[in-house]
């Protein structure tokens, strides 16, 4: 029993690191977080829910990838209307891993939907990824667009709790 506890104590201590120590490997997950969105001097914040999917190389401790993560946020006033927000965002992620721990910067591609009429922009942000087992990664990311491809400047403030799983 004693030797049981000991263990249990070990494997749920942080800092703890996996036999499989590599971030190589793809990733699927969800994500819950908040969107703010700032067009002409207006801006209103909405519950986002979304997913994602992608691919990690570890070279040594520098881990870089791409993912791609689609969102819909709750109904935004435009115009005096409610209309939803979609935003797909294609992404380059790299950074610097400590042993569970990962730091990264991304940068890409951003597409915002809302309500039938859509912007393209650039996403760019950092986040911190911890593997609870090597399986099992939980995240906290920050995401900055900025669009105007629409004749408007529109930008968007996000954040996300994310739950992914490496196979």
């Amino acid at each position: 029993m004693k030797k049981a506890l000991a263990i249990l104590i070990a494997l749920a201590a942080p800092g703890h690191v996996f036999a499989d120590e590599s971030w190589t490997g793809y990733q699927v997950g969800l994500q819950v977080g908040n969107q703010h969105i700032k067009a002409k001097g207006t801006g209103e914040s909405n519950p986002t829910l979304g997913v994602h999917i992608g691919y990690l190389h570890d070279f040594g401790g520098y881990v870089f990838g791409g993912e791609i993560s689609h969102d819909a946020a709750a109904k935004y006033t435009v115009g005096g209307v409610k209309k939803s927000a979609k935003t797909t965002r294609i992404k380059i992620k790299g950074g610097h891993s400590f042993g569970d721990t990962l730091l990264y910067g991304v940068v890409g591609y951003a597409g915002l939907d809302i309500g039938g009429t859509n912007e393209d922009g650039i996403s760019a942000g950092i986040g911190v990824s911890y593997r609870l087992t090597p399986q099992v990664i939980l995240g906290l990311e920050y995401l900055h667009d900025t669009y105007s491809s629409g004749g408007a400047d529109t930008e968007a403030d996000s954040v996300f709790l994310k739950a992914s799983y490496k196979f």
